[in-house]
């Protein structure tokens, strides 16, 4: 039995060693075959039919140079890279086409182009607005202010402290102002939203902000006085306040196309001749308004009022456009036909042109604080020079840093007494209105008796440039607020003006402004107002 069990075990061990060195003799065989020669790095065979290229293939005939270079880094990144490269390649593209856009050229590929293609864009991309918007704000920023006054030097400098000087000799009166100021009641949730810190910008926007606030929550129209230019003469007139006549509004285009032309030819054939507006675009770079000059032909005229019937205004130039965009948008189109001012400055070769001197008045809690010439600065230097109450005249321009300039064409605005009445004028409205702050622009005419000045329109979001006054009239704003809540920490109400209706629907009578806030005093208004609502 012990033979018969050993047999087998002996067997089976003959075996495994044969199994073994055959593994072996296989191992041995694998490691002497000769290696396979390498394959063209030129291509690739691919079931002996197909031909690719390798990764490592040259580039294409006809690159040379930097493009071949370029080539080859290209194909050597992963695909991955290359779709992150081409992604940023196509930004880039991108924010210069924007940049580009912003500038609104007149043509594009050929094309005309201008405003309302730069805003055709911007509703697809809205980089061109938002790029426009920060340049505007960077501009009147107190960091921009501060590197231009490092940069300007010494001239500089002493422009600034100009404008610092004269921000501190009224910082008083307008602290005691505001204590006493007959605030409109829709402004007062101005308080918790403007504080100090903030840009000139930034508080127009603030603004904007609760006036949108209060369309939503209680329906109250502020901005209108504004934006709508038949609501902003219903309230100049309401209040008495001197304007060129509105001879007649119309809310139905066809009507306008018919009684317009009328109304022309009855009144409008001698210069100053008549404007045509657009109520609900208040916007200039909008050809909003038209002169209705006999040669013009009324044809043209109608197809002006079709082309900006149905628009909606855009403003995309500053940090407030947004917000306005949306009140703005809730207007109804109007149109209005208006008398022109008569009287404009001279000339060359005395010849008369009609254009007046208009000044844009800044009135911040009821004190008027500087003036800014827009118009009628026939044979005047260059420049849109900025009047104070100190009775200094200055340009300041960007290219010289903002150095302070004398400027002497617009002396006459002091000499002949015209600032005495334009204060008064702006310092009234805003009180007419309870405004925290506004723009109040006003005609005059060299060489004519001040008292025939009028209000051409108003602002509540002036995109005008005051260099250095930029900072300080936006702390003077600031300031007002600032004063009143420490009234109410104190247990004091500061005065709001007694009224429960949005500002363009005040009305406080014809004879209000000579009567009321001018207290007959003919120096300050009109012989025929003074007459009219003073003389009983």
């Amino acid at each position: 039995q012990t033979k018969q069990h050993t047999a087998p075990k002996a067997k089976e061990s003959s075996v495994s060693k044969k199994k073994k060195i055959r593994m072996i003799r296989r191992r041995t065989e694998r490691a002497e075959k000769p290696t396979p020669p390498p394959i063209p790095v030129e291509e690739v065979e691919v079931n002996s039919s197909k031909k690719i290229p390798a990764k490592t293939a040259s580039p294409p005939e006809g690159l040379s140079g930097y493009a071949k270079y370029v080539h080859m880094k290209m194909m050597a990144l992963s695909a991955q890279k290359r779709v992150y490269l081409l992604v940023g390649a196509l930004a880039f593209i991108l924010v210069i086409f924007s940049v580009y856009v912003a500038t609104e050229p007149d043509t594009m590929f050929g094309f005309e182009f201008g405003h309302e293609g730069a805003i055709a864009v911007n509703r697809v991309i809205h980089l061109p607005g938002w790029i426009r918007r920060s340049t505007n704000w960077v501009g009147q920023s107190m960091l921009w202010l501060r590197f231009m006054r490092f940069y300007g030097g010494e001239q500089s400098y002493k422009s600034w402290e100009h404008a610092k000087d004269y921000y501190d000799k009224n910082l008083e009166i307008i602290r005691e102002n505001a204590k006493n100021w007959p605030l409109h009641p829709h402004f007062e949730s101005c308080e918790t939203e403007i504080h100090q810190g903030m840009t000139f910008y930034d508080i127009v926007a603030a603004r904007a902000r609760v006036m949108l606030a209060n369309l939503k929550s209680h329906g109250w129209s502020d901005f209108a006085v504004e934006k709508d230019k038949c609501e902003m003469y219903h309230f100049i007139s309401n209040n008495g306040f001197p304007h060129c006549a509105v001879l007649g509004e119309w809310s139905n285009l066809g009507a306008f196309a018919r009684e317009g032309e009328m109304l022309r030819n009855a009144n409008c054939k001698t210069e100053p001749f008549c404007f045509a507006k657009m109520c609900h675009i208040t916007m200039g770079h909008l050809n909003s308004a038209t002169r209705l000059v006999p040669a013009k032909k009324w044809s043209k005229i109608t197809r002006w009022a079709t082309h900006l019937w149905d628009q909606k205004p855009i403003d995309w130039d500053r940090t407030w456009g947004p917000t306005f965009d949306a009140l703005t948008s809730t207007l109804k189109p109007r149109v209005m036909i208006q008398e022109g001012f008569k009287g404009g400055r001279g000339g060359d070769d005395g010849f008369s042109v009609d254009v007046p001197v208009e000044l844009k008045v800044e009135v911040v809690w009821g004190r008027a604080y500087l003036a800014y010439v827009t118009m009628g600065q026939f044979g005047c230097p260059e420049g849109n020079p900025i009047l104070l109450r100190d009775g200094s005249l200055q340009n300041y321009f960007m290219k010289n840093n903002f150095e302070r300039e004398t400027e002497t064409c617009h002396k006459f605005l002091f000499d002949e007494g015209h600032m005495d009445v334009v204060w008064h004028m702006a310092e009234s409205f805003a009180r007419a209105g309870g405004f925290d702050s506004i723009r109040v622009d006003i005609f005059v005419k060299e060489g004519s008796d001040p008292r025939i000045a009028v209000i051409n329109e108003i602002s509540l979001s002036s995109g005008a440039g005051y260099a250095w006054h930029w900072e300080y009239f936006s702390k003077l704003w600031v300031e007002g607020y600032a004063v009143r809540n420490e009234m109410r920490r104190q247990g004091k109400t500061p005065p709001i003006l007694n009224t429960d209706k949005s500002i363009a629907k005040i009305s406080h009578g014809h004879g209000y402004y000579a009567s009321k806030l001018s207290h007959c005093n003919s120096t300050l208004i009109s012989p025929a107002m003074y007459w009219q609502h003073c003389n009983k």
